[in-house]
């Protein structure tokens, strides 16, 4: 059986981060108490006041050098110095059809024809990245390659099975997914994409071999995609393309497949191969398979079972009221479907008919492969099997359980993202602090006395990238080692600024090194060398007294 496009028949046919923050180049001072006397602090460190600051709250806006800021950094008085950074304003695209209300018939008051974009949550995705890095990768029936809102957009591009350019497409269902991936977004025109800032990873294979899917997935892993959208589908697994998955998944890339566009609970493949009848437990599969529902969150006859991982947007009515699917772009080329009478075509400002009403978990599909690509580009050090569990974990559901109908449920993209960000896989760091060098000293009996020596440590948990949210650091673990001896643990503390007191009395070389422990469980990489070296240097030797 010939794989398929996962549209609809007879429906077809009728078918911000908020803005990057900029620093002022200021520094804000945060003070342990609010009594604390700030200008004493400011003063002693030798930097300057460069603003009213929030005095009640105990904050300054300083200036100075780095050494001022490390010095006023350093003063007991001081909690913390952090640079200020100018806001921008919450990320809302201009796109027009995000605001213009939706004409159809049966169409409810208020809605746009972009709708299925603030359902999924994708403004609260937006507030967080804007997806400048990322790059999401189609296979399908080709792009309109000279489209305004897909032609910046377009990166690596390749032709499989056919010879009629990648960048063509005669049937108008790659551009449409292309177009809800990765349209032109906050441009002014047209219509936004549900990764805004993405580009576009393409594989033309119109004839959905399944060599051409397997070439293509390679194609698109090594060329950098976050993850890759399959809206097609139908017919049996086999172990090529278990290979192909395989692969991509080995790399960090999300598969996302289309579910049957009827109320099947065999999918067909790709789909039965990503999540082979295991979907109710949340953690298994290899990939994302994505059923559809309409504007009332429900299934409209679309797949269903085992196989589903969730839902998302890919129909506004089962009952045929309102907009004929999802507004897209499109391509110029007189399609099979409007030969049919699908009229589904649309006209946008400027006079420009390159956009579409289409319909169906075709449609659905890239809107959960954009929101995986927003995943990999929020936070890098995520797994594929991570990136597809927090998909699953954050979609809106009833009672919170998988369900037949919806499986995990209704993608939320903003839930997502945030979810993505607060994964923290980034190691944090520490440095023990001691002196160089201590000789022992001895009693009025000569013997060696006990000898306190102060062991301090300082430890973070860095960011990693700049929207993630780290866990905050957990513990501090200090191990020391006399000469070749093996390390043992001396001592922990909670705080990541801290110390403990050593009593050495036996002479000999000390290394210690402090490892630390973050909220989420990430151990500080082995040490390849000592934090600090203590040289323990033997007493002096009383002088003999002469007869």
């Amino acid at each position: 059986m010939h794989a398929r496009l996962a549209t609809t028949g007879l429906l077809l046919l009728c078918a911000v981060p908020a803005g990057a923050a900029e620093p002022t180049g200021r520094h804000l001072a945060v003070m342990e108490s609010r009594s604390a006397s700030v200008s004493a602090a400011i003063a002693t460190a030798g930097a300057e006041r460069a603003g009213p600051g929030a005095p009640r709250l105990g904050i300054a806006t300083v200036d100075g050098s780095a050494r001022e800021l490390a010095a006023l950094k350093r003063d007991p008085r001081v909690e913390a110095v952090v640079p200020e950074y100018a806001r921008d304003l919450r990320r809302v695209p201009n796109d027009p059809s995000l605001a213009t209300a939706e004409t159809a018939a049966g169409t409810p008051p208020g809605t746009t024809e972009q709708w299925f974009l603030a359902r999924s949550g994708f403004p609260a995705a937006w507030d967080v990245t804007t997806g400048a890095g990322a790059t999401v990768g189609v296979i399908d029936s080709g792009i309109e390659g000279g489209h305004p809102e897909l032609a910046g957009k377009i990166g690596p591009a390749v032709e499989f099975g056919t010879a009629e350019g990648a960048l063509s497409d005669a049937d108008g269902h790659g551009s449409h997914v292309s177009g809800l991936a990765c349209a032109g977004t906050d441009d002014g025109r047209g219509v936004a994409g549900a990764g805004w800032g993405c580009r576009l990873g393409v594989v033309k294979a119109p004839l959905l071999r399944d060599e051409d899917v397997i070439r293509g997935i390679q194609f698109l892993t090594d060329n950098g995609a976050g993850a890759i959208n399959m809206s097609f589908g139908g017919g049996p697994p086999n172990a090529a393309l278990d290979q192909a998955i395989d692969y991509a998944v080995a790399r960090g890339v999300v598969l996302v497949a289309a579910a049957s566009n009827e109320p099947d609970t065999d999918q067909g493949a790709p789909a039965s191969q990503l999540q082979p009848n295991n979907a109710q437990d949340i953690g298994a599969g290899r990939g994302l398979v994505v059923t559809g529902v309409d504007a009332g969150d429900a299934n409209p006859a679309a797949g269903i079972g085992p196989q589903v991982s969730l839902a998302s947007y890919g129909f506004f009515s089962g009952s045929g009221a309102g907009p004929p699917g999802l507004l897209s772009t499109y391509t110029s080329a007189v399609t099979t479907r409007e030969a049919q009478l699908c009229f589904c075509r649309k006209t946008l400002g400027g006079g420009d008919n390159r956009f579409a009403y289409l319909q169906g978990t075709s449609m659905a599909a890239p809107l959960v492969t954009a929101t995986a690509a927003l995943l990999a580009e929020v936070n890098p050090a995520l797994s594929a099997a991570e990136k597809i569990r927090i998909v699953k974990q954050s979609a809106r559901r009833a009672g919170g359980a998988w369900s037949p109908e919806v499986g995990w449920g209704i993608l939320d993209a903003g839930a997502a993202v945030d979810s993505a960000r607060r994964a923290d896989r980034v190691l944090p760091v520490s440095r023990a602090r001691a002196r160089r060098s201590l000789r022992l000293k001895r009693d009025r009996r000569g013997r060696t006395k006990v000898q306190r020596v102060r062991i301090a440590w300082a430890a973070s948990d860095p960011q990693g990238a700049p929207a993630l949210v780290p866990s905050g650091m957990a513990s501090v673990e200090l191990y020391e080692r006399r000469g070749k001896g093996p390390y043992r643990r001396v001592g922990s503390g909670r705080a990541p600024r801290g110390s403990l007191i050593r009593r050495l009395r036996r002479p000999g070389t000390y290394t210690y090194v402090s490892v630390a422990v973050d909220r989420a469980g990430n151990r500080e990489a082995p040490a390849l060398r000592p934090d600090a070296t203590l040289r323990v240097r033997s007493a002096k030797k009383f002088p003999r007294r002469g007869r």
